[in-house]
């Protein structure tokens, strides 16, 4: 609209023409302001608009708003317009916000013909801002720093500390770690942050929380990394055999290795599907490591035969870190035991009677496979100096307890049966009795009229001849040494002779000179409980008459002169009294399993105690009563006397 010329004055009556209005139609020009998030130029679907983003109209296009330039700031819903614009060209701009960036181009000019509107004028920004990112890990050995193999930890929530006080307030970004560990803040404007981590129950943080990080437009900064262990607890302790049952680990108590320990999580006294448990190692140790923070019962799985001495312990408080250690378990194995004594039974009756004196040093074993022999994996002691002895700690079941026979001695008690040990029974008086073997070795003094080495018959006796035992072999009487006199009928004997080998000798009557060697005589520890009643006579149809222990004497085997003896079923010991030399006896088993005894046909037989078992193989026995041969591992022996013949000298020889 035009205004009229100026300066026009009327006067009367005076006409004036041609005072016209020229009037023009007014346009207007509008848009939006974006966010265009993805930068490509266009409003796209969910792309925010932007409010209070200054448009201006550029009138002198100098890209700069000046003060008589039309502007307006976009509405809340990122609409801006200008209205009444008369017609023209104009140029539409922008004021740019820090960090912000335009994705789109500036608008051409803007033509308005009267009554245009020109719309769909737009601006789109782009946030021109920075990233930051890193991950989270669990940093299992807790260097700080994340090795190979360690895992990361998804779900954790990381934020932007604003103020710096440690704690996510309302209003500060976060965000939450992927299923790969990974976090990331996106389009942040430039500016210092403080990146920062909720810490979650049981972990600690092992690496140092990051520094002030100054974020420049467009930079993105990575590995902003956070490292946490599980921040665990421990429970740990000791197994141990309690062997005097006082509750406590003593000095010289074993440990127990493969013993059950668990955390009894429903308290219920027993070890249930889920519950954590272990085994003690070698050692007797137990471990429980990564213990989250709570409070924990501690309980073993207890074995047959044993009993808890300690008391279960009490509840256990684990909080970050705490490691509950000395959680120990003494265990008592409620054994019996064994324990008897040993004695040196004089009368060989079999009971202990005073003053039959205990034994000590002596080897008494657990036979446990009863085979009658000490063998090295069998539990062995020896008597005290009061004769005891005893097994302690010994577990449930049966025993057989024997003793390691010493040379010269005979038991005189039987074995003791099978003895039952349950627990805590304490098996007493198991006694073992020996008694020392003594034999007797007996001959006779005679006169050797024929010089031939044998009493024949009418040869006379020599009495009051001095026979003696040389035990050191020298040849002389001396004075620890036994000797006897032979009696009227030239008959002599040493009685109660331990086991062992001796030379017999004698002192020769003046005017004699002596036709049999000295004899060598072995005493034997095979001697049976009972002796045998010599036999005697000249025919086997005299001996077919006899009886032997109830049972009738025959032989067929040989034709006898002299003797013949026979041995029961059972062991027994024989005593033959006859003059002469060499001799063999023949144990054959014949006569309906009845053991013989039969002289060679011409021999005779020196006095011989002879023990035999049923069924032994043959032995042969020299003129001196020595033991030539017998089969290996048989039982037989002798236990021989001698017989000394002398020749009378010839005064004129």
């Amino acid at each position: 609209m035009s205004e009229p010329t100026s300066g026009i004055r009327t006067g009367s009556q005076t006409d004036i023409g041609n005072v016209n209005f020229g009037n023009v139609q007014v346009g207007a020009i509008g848009g939006l302001k974006f966010n265009d998030l993805n930068a490509n130029g266009f409003l796209d679907p969910g792309e925010p608009t932007l409010a209070n983003w200054q448009i201006y109209l550029d009138i002198n296009n100098n890209r700069s708003l000046d003060t008589n330039e039309p502007s307006t700031l976009t509405n809340a819903q990122g609409n801006y317009s200008f209205v009444n614009l008369p017609p023209g060209t104009y140029t539409v701009r922008e004021i740019q916000q820090p960090n912000w960036r335009r994705t789109t181009t500036n608008p051409a000019p803007i033509t308005i013909i009267s009554g245009t509107n020109a719309t769909g004028v737009n601006f789109g920004n782009n946030f021109f801002a920075g990233n930051i990112s890193g991950f989270k890990f669990n940093d299992i050995n807790a260097n700080g720093q994340i090795d190979p193999g360690e895992p990361t930890l998804a779900n954790w929530q990381i934020f932007l500390d604003f103020n710096n006080n440690g704690n996510i307030d309302g209003g500060e970004p976060s965000t939450f770690t992927n299923a790969e560990g990974n976090y990331a803040f996106v389009n942040i404007p430039p500016g210092n942050y403080t990146v920062r981590e909720v810490q979650q129950p049981n972990f600690r943080q092992t690496t140092p929380n990051p520094g002030t990080i100054n974020l420049t437009p467009g930079a993105n900064i990575s590995n902003i990394n956070f490292g946490n262990n599980f921040f665990t607890g421990s429970i740990s302790g000791l197994k141990f055999s309690d062997l005097n049952a006082n509750g406590f680990r003593d000095a010289t108590e074993p440990t127990l290795a493969d013993w059950q320990i668990y955390i009894d999580s429903n308290n219920n006294g027993r070890l249930d599907t889920g519950e954590p448990n272990t085994f003690t190692d070698r050692q007797g140790n137990y471990t429980f490591a990564n213990v989250s923070s709570g409070t924990y019962l501690v309980r073993e799985v207890l074995q047959p035969g044993w009993v808890q001495t300690t008391a279960n312990p009490g509840p256990i408080n684990i909080s970050g870190g705490t490691n509950a250690a000395g959680v120990n378990f003494g265990n008592n194995f409620p054994t019996g035991s064994i324990s008897g004594f040993k004695f040196n039974d004089l009368n060989g009756d079999g009971v202990n009677e005073p003053p039959e004196p205990r034994v000590a040093n002596w080897s008494i074993y657990l036979d446990l496979n009863n085979n009658g022999s000490l063998d090295s994996n069998e539990p062995a002691t020896l008597t005290n100096p009061e004769g005891n002895f005893s097994f302690i700690n010994l577990p449930a079941g049966t025993y057989f307890v024997r003793e390691v026979q010493q040379p010269g001695f005979r038991q005189t008690t039987p074995n003791p049966s099978p003895i039952t040990v349950t627990n805590g029974t304490n098996a007493t008086n198991i006694s073992f009795g020996n008694s020392l073997v003594l034999g007797n070795i007996s001959g006779v003094k005679f006169n050797d009229i024929n010089a031939n080495g044998r009493l024949d018959a009418g040869e006379p006796p020599i009495a009051n001849t001095q026979i003696y035992i040389d035990l050191n072999n020298n040849s002389s009487l001396d004075a620890n040494e036994p000797s006897v006199f032979s009696d009227a009928q030239g008959n002599y004997s040493f009685r109660n002779v331990p086991v062992g080998t001796y030379v017999l000798r004698e002192i020769a009557p003046p005017g004699f000179i002596q036709t049999t060697p000295p004899a060598i005589v072995t005493v034997s520890t095979d001697i049976s409980a009972r002796s045998i009643d010599l036999l005697t006579g000249t025919s086997e149809d005299e001996l077919a008459k006899k009886s032997f222990d109830s049972d009738p004497v025959t032989d067929s085997s040989s034709k006898l002169e002299q003797e013949i003896f026979r041995a029961g079923v059972e062991p027994d010991s024989f005593l033959v009294g006859a003059a002469g030399s060499d001799a063999i006896l023949n144990f054959d088993g014949g006569n309906g399993g009845k053991d013989l005894l039969s002289l060679a046909n011409g021999l005779s037989l020196p006095q011989l105690n002879i023990t035999q078992e049923k069924n032994a193989n043959p032995i042969q026995i020299s003129n001196t009563g020595e033991l030539i041969a017998s089969r290996s591992g048989g039982s037989a022996s002798a236990v021989s006397d001698s017989n000394l013949g002398f020749l009378a000298a010839s005064p004129f020889a």
